[in-house]
């Protein structure tokens, strides 16, 4: 099951207004190719990857996971 999927990525980035590089250098990743492809769902960041993209996007992670997790629950 996958709780973080490339348009929550996408949308968390937008809305932080940051660049796909800026996303990568947070993610501690070299290039941003990697970064466009977990917003194509291809591969996603660890655990601490997403952390640290969460705080770059100026989020706290524990109210960025309820919201996702409240998105994700069944209606």
């Amino acid at each position: 099951m996958r709780l973080i999927s490339g348009s929550d990525l996408r949308a968390m980035r937008n809305v932080a207004g940051l660049t796909t590089r800026q996303m990568a250098s947070a993610a501690g990743v070299k290039t941003r190719k990697t970064y466009e492809n977990w917003e194509k769902n291809v591969g996603t960041p660890n655990v601490n990857q997403f952390f640290s993209m969460v705080k770059a996007c100026g989020f706290e992670v524990f109210e960025l996971l309820q919201a996702l997790h409240l998105k994700s629950r069944p209606a």
